[in-house]
């Protein structure tokens, strides 16, 4: 699977990378990727 940098999907991946990051912002970001595997990949 190709790695995606910047962008919605980038941000999402770099948010749930990040030890500092809040859980809102964690679960957010997880809800963004899956969404993103399932109509894309």
């Amino acid at each position: 699977m190709p790695v995606h940098h910047g962008g919605k999907v980038g941000g999402a991946a770099k948010t749930l990378a990040k030890k500092s990051s809040s859980k809102a912002a964690k679960s957010k970001a997880g809800k963004t990727l899956v969404n993103h595997k399932t109509n894309c990949h």
